[in-house]
């Protein structure tokens, strides 16, 4: 079985299989304020293999309601799903037994003799309810964006995709809970697995593993106080105030697939494909990752998370993640950019002078367009960055007033990018589409290797990926695991639970 995240092995261990099985729609949560003194914590912990992790009462325990780090975390403890995801970004069935795809068409069979707490089995009409409320949620409503709809089909699901999509088992990775239960926010759904909630605390169905004992936080820095006091035993941030603090216990860098990247206005006079595959040459991600970001991202110019098996197998085919001004000087000299109008380079017909936008409030990827514009600046380019407010930026973008930009956006399991590629999608405004569009349907659909889209994606460089951003996981001594994969999943799983 492949490394499947990876993450606090103790609570990993603790969390072998996380799936809820509580009482349905209807059931209230114990908001309860629980304050636990820290000496108290260890020495329950010691006795009864107690853990410890902060629960955001205020948001609620069902999945498709919950918007916090804390409950997505509790979340994925409690409920399982159709499949889950390795360290290298490969689909693993759990729920689901197998799934074969068929044009748009995806149909996943179900496990049978999976009964949750109360002896309930799980059907696929309760998958097909799950899917459809997590379709509409906070959490998982954008990884279903191409998953137009879910029908029962015997003892199976058929999932209708908006495209042809081999790789649609990395998007059905939402819970699965019992049809009706969670309906409300309020709701504690029934779902199948290893954990229950019962009064801020939870607790293993087969009582081999550790109680979980919640610590209620109700934002961030309370959760973080809450770790630096001794009543909780992990502290998770993504960093994405682009501040860091360095606490006690034990540190590992959080795997995020959040890329940045530099997008390019094609319509735009001199950012030809030839042009844009220089600036990609010549950029230098290991810089930006260690310089901009902190040491909190890892250096990437492939459209695909550096831990994933996308990457791994295509890796030698992308630009030098440390630069090469030499090589890209010689692709602008083969363009005739040869003499300087002003500050920048010139064939005559365009100048390789162009603004660089990006959203002031964070820091970081201020701090990446700088980089991108003194390298570029030291290779015959003049780039004037321009900080502006998220609305401002936002704006200039989606109507695709701009030359280029600094961008950051999460990306799902599955390394979907059709927001780039798609006339209505989020990220396509005045992105280059050419070949490079097709080429990726052709890939999701099964029609092309990944390493044929990525040879046609490197042709014409509609963005430069820079690097993914990580988060930071600080736990105490009570666990011993590898929290660098997914750190809203805490576990392994245990397939002894299906057998």
């Amino acid at each position: 079985m492949k490394k499947t995240l990876k993450i606090l092995s103790l609570f990993l261990a603790v969390t072998l299989l996380f799936s809820s099985c509580q009482k349905g729609s209807g059931q209230k949560e114990d908001s309860t304020e629980r304050e636990i003194p820290q000496s108290e914590n260890t020495e329950r912990q010691e006795q009864n293999g107690e853990l410890r992790l902060p629960y955001n009462n205020a948001d609620g325990i069902n999945p498709f309601f919950a918007k916090s780090y804390e409950n997505l975390y509790l979340a994925r403890l409690l409920y399982f799903s159709l499949f889950s995801v390795t360290s290298s970004y490969e689909a693993e069935p759990l729920i689901a037994d197998s799934i074969s795809v068929s044009g748009k068409n995806s149909t996943v069979k179900i496990k049978s003799g999976l009964v949750c707490r109360g002896s309930t089995a799980i059907t696929p009409a309760d998958v097909v309810y799950s899917f459809n409320k997590a379709k509409t949620s906070y959490a998982y409503g954008e990884s279903l964006k191409s998953i137009e709809s879910a029908a029962v089909s015997g003892n199976s699901v058929v999932f209708t995709s908006a495209f042809a999509d081999s790789r649609t088992a990395l998007k059905l990775t939402f819970p699965i809970v019992k049809e009706n239960t969670a309906e409300l926010q309020t709701d504690i759904p029934i779902g199948f697995g290893k954990y229950y909630f019962y009064e801020n605390t939870l607790v293993s169905t087969k009582g081999d593993a550790p109680t979980v004992l919640l610590t209620s936080v109700n934002k961030e820095d309370t959760s973080l106080n809450a770790y630096k006091i001794g009543n909780t035993d992990i502290f998770f941030s993504d960093l994405a105030d682009c501040s860091y603090t360095q606490l006690h216990g034990n540190f590992v860098s959080a795997d995020l697939n959040n890329m940045v990247y530099l997008g390019f206005n094609e319509a735009m006079g001199g950012l030809s494909k030839n042009i844009r595959s220089a600036v990609a040459v010549i950029l230098n991600s290991q810089d930006i990752a260690q310089e901009c970001y902190q040491g909190h991202a890892i250096p990437c110019k492939m459209p695909c998370n550096p831990n994933s098996a996308l990457y791994k197998a295509n890796n030698a085919n992308q630009p030098a993640l440390d630069g090469d001004v030499q090589k890209g000087a010689d692709i602008i000299d083969r363009c005739a950019f040869t003499r300087y109008a002003g500050k920048a380079l010139t064939n005559g017909a365009f100048t390789l002078s162009f603004s660089l936008i990006v959203n002031a409030d964070n820091k970081y990827r201020v701090a990446a367009a700088y980089a991108v514009a003194d390298a570029l600046n030291n290779s015959g380019f003049y780039i004037e960055v321009t900080p502006l407010s998220f609305e401002d930026y936002s704006e200039r973008i989606s109507s695709g007033n701009y030359n280029m930009y600094i961008g950051e956006t999460k990306l799902d399991f599955s390394m979907d990018l059709s927001q780039f590629f798609t006339e209505d999608g989020s990220l396509s405004k005045g992105l280059a589409q050419e070949k490079t569009a097709q080429s990726y349907f052709d890939m999701r659909s099964g029609k092309i290797s990944y390493e044929d889209f990525y040879r046609v994606f490197v042709e014409y460089h509609p963005f430069v990926p820079l690097v993914f951003r990580t988060g930071a996981v600080f736990s105490t001594d009570n666990f011993n695991g590898d929290f660098s994969h997914f750190p809203y999943d805490l576990l392994e799983v245990n397939y002894e639970l299906f057998s």
